[in-house]
């Protein structure tokens, strides 16, 4: 009986790797970049000053609860750990050196009315809807 002999499976279109000694595509790159750069200005002032714009002294029977916060979407009261600070203009992709200036600019904005508190439900849905709008006109733009 003969030996059936398996064939290796070729990937067509496999991502070029050409940073990080040829480890990492091009998009793991800059998303390690928009990473960082997140994580750096995660504490920036201008943004905890609009969330505490959207805050009250807490009534509720818990103690330890100082403040709720106000989602801007549907104007009901959370605890902290319930609500995101969002970028009201959306920051764009990060794919190329080119984008990094825009990119940092819009993430440090300096006006706490550039910023809006959401609920995570409600920035879920608003993270979801950009992201598909991108890619639609990534598309359009092949």
């Amino acid at each position: 009986m003969a030996k059936k002999i398996k064939k290796s499976k070729v990937r067509k279109n496999t991502p070029l790797k050409e940073y990080n000694l040829n480890t990492w595509t091009k998009a793991k790159y800059f998303g390690t970049i928009r990473s960082a750069l997140r994580r750096t200005f995660r504490y920036y002032k201008p943004m905890y000053k609009a969330l505490e714009l959207a805050s009250q002294p807490y009534k509720g029977e818990n103690k330890l609860q100082k403040k709720e916060y106000q989602c801007n979407q549907c104007k009901n009261w959370f605890k902290r750990t319930e609500v995101e600070i969002d970028h009201i203009q959306e920051l764009g992709e990060l794919r190329c050196y080119e984008d990094i200036v825009p990119f940092i600019k819009k993430l440090t904005t300096e006006s706490p009315s550039d910023y809006q508190i959401l609920c995570k439900p409600h920035h879920l849905i608003k993270t979801h809807k950009a992201r598909d709008e991108r890619k639609e006109l990534r598309n359009k733009n092949r």
